[in-house]
């Protein structure tokens, strides 16, 4: 077996069978030197970017490498390498296509700031989208991405978007509470199979002026007692919702009030306390 010296000097000079081997060394320089051979291809150079064990040196050194200058293979493997320095990355995402763009927006190892421009960046182009590219765009978005896209307003796409395992209640409960969220949202959520069953989805959708009102009094009859009382008090909610609060409430023996919570006094009375001479006496 040759030493780190031996793999270091070969790898200047190597052929290109010999070079794919040494691009696997372990020691960093045995690659480095590997760089500078001539015989260093584009596919060497997006298979040394996706190594986990190489350097932000050498990743930055590949990026303004000029042999591979219009390779939008080893543009990519950069642009998802995390180690990639951020500066770069950043240049880079302009040759990104959409749906490589939000496969990256997907990917947790990828820095958040990154991950925050991209998203940014699509954003900004869904207006101008075609349909089929939003739909397709909806099977793959990350969640922020997939919010923007719901407000789209095209009930394809807000269908396609409400399929999506990215998305949670959590994401849901807060976009039905938003003013800006279109009725067609709205509409769609609530007669959705999966979304609709969920708790704190159903008491955003009472809330939300935009909710049919079959839907609305279906969910109605699911609230606990006190949280209908919330909702009737509540100053944001549809005057024609209250009724059907009323009614159910009304039919549970309830009133409209919110019950007052029983309050103990835990004063600290000498009077209260049985000492502890008293306790060993018993």
């Amino acid at each position: 077996m040759r030493t780190v010296e031996e793999r270091i000097s070969a790898a200047l000079a190597a052929d290109a069978e010999e070079l794919w081997n040494l691009i696997r060394d372990p020691h960093p320089e045995v690659v480095s030197n590997a760089l500078l051979n001539r015989n260093f291809s584009e596919d060497m150079a997006v298979f040394v970017v996706k190594k986990k064990t190489i350097s932000a040196e050498v990743l930055g050194f590949l990026a303004g490498d000029v042999r591979f200058k219009d390779s939008f293979k080893l543009k990519l493997a950069l642009c998802k390498n995390p180690k990639t320095p951020q500066r770069i990355t950043l240049a880079l995402l302009k040759f990104m296509r959409i749906f490589d763009l939000a496969d990256i927006a997907k990917d947790q190892q990828v820095n958040i700031n990154i991950r925050q421009k991209i998203e940014h960046m699509i954003a900004e182009r869904i207006p101008s989208m075609p349909l089929g590219v939003k739909t397709a765009l909806a099977k793959r978005a990350s969640t922020n991405i997939l919010i923007s896209l719901l407000d789209s307003g095209d009930e394809k796409v807000i269908a396609t978007c409400l399929e999506s395992p990215m998305l949670t209640e959590g994401n849901l409960f807060r976009l039905i509470n938003r003013p800006v969220t279109k009725p067609e949202v709205i509409r769609l959520i609530a007669g959705h199979g999966k979304w609709s069953l969920g708790y704190n989805v159903r008491f955003a959708l009472i809330r939300n002026f935009f909710t049919p009102m079959n839907a609305v009094n279906k969910f109605i009859g699911g609230m606990k007692t006190n949280d209908l009382k919330e909702l009737y008090s509540d100053p944001k909610i549809p005057s024609s919702t209250k009724p059907f609060i009323f009614s159910e409430l009304l039919g549970r023996g309830e009133t409209v009030d919110i019950g007052q919570e029983e309050v103990f006094d835990l004063a600290d009375d000498d009077d209260d306390h049985v000492s502890e001479t008293e306790l060993q006496g018993k």
